[in-house]
């Protein structure tokens, strides 16, 4: 079994929704500069680059990051579906067709778009691709083992389509499903099934959101 990474490495170029600059990663002490030793201080947005977010970002008393146990953060069922997105389209049901009805073990669904070739660019966080909000009814009536969403784009909400992204948020997180925005998705090979997802998010007590380092086992 081979481990692939799935999220991406935080740095100060990370692109950040609606193109915030919120990242700071700062060296503290120095050895260079005679300190015993190396530390670095970190700020960032709890919804900075690889993350999910709990259904408490937009559901009022919704799950918190800390509310969730161990298991919850391993998949044992992944799916993978290849989904081309042009900048600023929605994602609906109509491009989810091939997912067969009554798939009844797939906890985590993963949508690759390929969008992440355009990370490096301002296209990546001013016209990504987002979901509809239908989109949540749909694939749990075909998925009804479904515990999380994850895919290649910065948001399941484009800047394109505000109204319909917030929808989106509370159709999603209000089903009980977890979102797993802005992966790495380019390193999964076709041939290869993807056996496990462990995506650990950094535990922050009660928070809507943490930035998630996520790893791939492919058979």
């Amino acid at each position: 079994m081979k481990a692939i990474w799935l999220s991406h490495p935080l740095d100060t170029d990370t692109p950040l929704y609606g193109g915030d600059k919120g990242i700071d990663i700062r060296p503290d002490k120095s050895m260079a500069r005679g300190d015993s030793c190396n530390t670095t201080i970190l700020k960032l947005p709890a919804h900075a680059g690889s993350h999910v977010d709990a259904p408490a970002h937009f559901i009022a008393d919704g799950l918190t990051i800390t509310d969730y146990d161990a298991q919850a953060w391993i998949f044992d069922h992944p799916l993978v579906v290849e989904v081309p997105a042009a900048p600023g389209i929605l994602l609906g049901p109509e491009n989810l067709e091939r997912i067969q009805q009554g798939t009844t073990h797939t906890d985590l669904l993963l949508i690759r778009t390929g969008f992440e070739d355009r990370r490096g660019k301002p296209v990546y966080w001013q016209n990504a691709p987002g979901i509809a909000p239908e989109t949540a009814d749909f694939l749990l009536a075909r998925l009804p083992g479904l515990k999380a969403v994850g895919f290649d784009f910065i948001s399941i909400s484009s800047l394109a389509h505000r109204e319909a992204g917030r929808a989106a948020h509370r159709a999603f997180l209000g089903a009980g499903l977890r979102i797993f925005e802005d992966l790495s998705l380019s390193a999964l090979e076709s041939k290869k099934r993807l056996d496990r997802v462990i995506a650990l998010p950094l535990r922050v007590s009660g928070a809507d959101g943490a930035p998630c380092t996520v790893v791939g086992f492919l058979r």
